[in-house]
């Protein structure tokens, strides 16, 4: 999918955890995103940076941004420093990198900086800067509802939109089903709770996926 290109107009004026879904590895997010079908988000941070600490600890603590963000984002802040290795694809195979290999090949030359990538893992678009949550919201609108393919950012700013995100069924294997029990902070085996729709049910009954779609849940993941 070749790379969304749209203007944004915003202004620019240690880790902080301000909303629950938040990880802090990169493969897992990707791997989370395709396997949920939801768009990930990978925040490039630094522990020096002030506009970082501004973004998490204003931006993602809005309860719209947090909810849509659930609804159908998978999101990650990353450091430079982080230990392990990280993997993408390099012309046509995947690459195993260092945390600072990967921030050199994705050119992240301030932070934070966003990269968007659609749920197969694909390139979407980036975002250098501060962003405060009503501009981050709309973002999240525009790009979850995939307005892009019929409009420009600046044309979609301009009208109101209530777009929450696209309720689902998604059926996995067991191998994706227990990783997602085990990774996703938001990710919980449905066992007759109250449901809150914007947590990410697990269920291996059919009939029990069909209900939390008709009570609005906007991702259930089904054991196939």
């Amino acid at each position: 999918m070749k790379k969304v290109v749209f203007l944004l107009v915003l202004l620019l004026p240690g880790i902080i955890f301000s909303y629950v879904g938040m990880l802090d590895d990169f493969d897992t997010a990707l791997k989370l995103a395709k396997i949920e079908d939801k768009e990930a988000i990978v925040m490039f941070s630094d522990t020096s940076c002030v506009y970082c600490v501004k973004f998490v600890k204003e931006t993602l603590a809005d309860e719209t941004v947090q909810d849509l963000l659930k609804a159908g984002f998978v999101f990650s802040q990353i450091y430079k420093s982080n230990p392990g290795k990280a993997s993408y694809v390099v012309g046509e195979e995947w690459k195993e990198m260092s945390y600072g290999e990967l921030y050199a090949y994705f050119q992240i030359r301030g932070t934070p900086t966003f990269w968007f990538f659609t749920s197969e893992n694909a390139l979407l678009t980036n975002l250098p800067g501060y962003v405060p949550a009503k501009d981050f919201t709309t973002i999240l609108r525009f790009l979850g509802e995939r307005a892009y393919e019929t409009a420009t950012f600046e044309d979609y700013r301009s009208k109101e939109s209530t777009f929450m995100g696209e309720p689902k069924i998604v059926r996995v294997s067991e191998e994706d089903y227990n990783y997602v029990l085990q990774n996703d902070p938001i990710a919980r085996e449905y066992k007759d709770q109250e449901v809150d729709k914007f947590t990410v049910w697990l269920t291996k009954d059919e009939s029990t996926a069909e209900y939390l779609l008709e009570e609005g849940v906007f991702r259930v993941i089904l054991l196939n």
